[in-house]
């Protein structure tokens, strides 16, 4: 390209096993967070009648689900389970992967100079997680603490640029083949052992 245009994201960036971490326990935060709230509605009459009451029950989740705030929250939180399964899949594949290439190659990823490795993209992929990860969180906690807007775009545009720069490395890794690799390479394939 004549005219490159380049962006420095290392502030951001984090491995790919990092990142899922960080989806699941933010994950699991908004569902706390949303037992909490849910929790704080059924008390509201008092411990005891709260939950026994099938009326008092029925009527403290009909003010749950009038509160406008708690219906942000609930929206959110879905949202984000929606998204931290499929998430943590990728992320983890991708972990294993990368995982595995440098135990084939070594630490600097020298393969066959030929072969397009996850080493090469390395870069790519963390700043990928980072974008993710920062999306998932403003998403919804800025939406549960503040409100929908302007959080829903903040949250939801870096989480969508994040996962289209992890194709091209998901593509790599799924369409991994000893074959790309020299000889001497395609031999380390068979010893690489999986710790138990």
């Amino acid at each position: 390209l004549p005219c490159e245009v380049k962006m420095d994201f290392h502030w951001i960036e984090m491995t790919a096993g990092k990142a899922a971490l960080a989806i699941f326990v933010n994950a699991f935060a908004g569902k706390l967070y949303m037992t909490g709230l849910r929790a704080s509605f059924q008390m509201s009459d008092g411990i005891i009648k709260g939950i026994m009451s099938p009326n008092a029950f029925k009527a403290n989740a009909s003010k749950f689900e009038k509160d406008e705030d708690a219906k942000v929250a609930s929206k959110a939180q879905l949202n984000n389970a929606e998204y931290s399964g499929l998430l943590c899949a990728a992320l983890l594949f991708l972990h294993v992967a990368v995982q595995g290439e440098e135990q084939i190659c070594g630490p600097n990823f020298v393969c066959d100079g030929t072969a397009v490795t996850l080493g090469n993209m390395n870069s790519q992929i963390e700043t990928a997680c980072g974008l993710i990860v920062l999306g998932s969180l403003v998403h919804l906690w800025g939406q549960i603490l503040v409100g929908p807007f302007p959080f829903q775009t903040l949250g939801g545009l870096p989480r969508y640029i994040g996962m289209f720069m992890l194709v091209p490395a998901l593509q790599v890794a799924t369409m991994r083949n000893v074959k790309q690799f020299s000889p001497e390479y395609q031999s380390k394939f068979a010893t690489v052992t999986v710790p138990e």
